[in-house]
């Protein structure tokens, strides 16, 4: 599981934000955690649409539940793969079936979706701020 927590914390107006009230702040915090949310979504590498499916949000937390997520979102190292259940591992390549003892996996380039809507959010903050602020204390 890879999940990552949206603050004000290490932001540029981080001073600020801490004399804010705490509505405006919260929904700072809740509206980049949407932002964030949906950028995960929209940026998942679709194959089944089951990686998509697992990400969620809550309380300023986004994060994806899937088993290989972090596989997706790290990259593998080159690894072999061997049978758990039995003695040759089968699977189709070209319509033909294969039979074998070891696959020597060549690993798996990252795709670090989650990374990448976490930075987007982030450098949306100054934009979301100011309609806040419009919105709830007045312009």
């Amino acid at each position: 599981m890879i999940e990552f927590q949206i603050s004000t914390s290490g932001l540029e107006f981080d001073e600020v934000a801490k004399k804010l009230s705490g509505k405006l702040k919260e929904k700072l915090v809740e509206r980049l955690t949407d932002i964030a949310f949906a950028l995960a979504f929209w940026g998942a590498p679709v194959k089944s649409g089951y990686l998509a499916s697992t990400i969620y949000k809550d309380e300023g937390k986004v994060g994806v539940g899937a088993s290989y997520a972090a596989a997706v979102e790290y990259g593998t190292a080159p690894h072999d793969i061997r049978p758990v259940n039995g003695s040759v591992l089968a699977f189709e390549v070209a319509g033909k079936i294969i039979f074998t003892p070891l696959v020597h996996h060549p690993g798996t380039r990252a795709n670090p979706f989650m990374q990448r809507a976490l930075d987007e959010a982030l450098g949306k903050v100054d934009s979301v701020f100011a309609d806040l602020w419009l919105e709830l204390v007045g312009g």
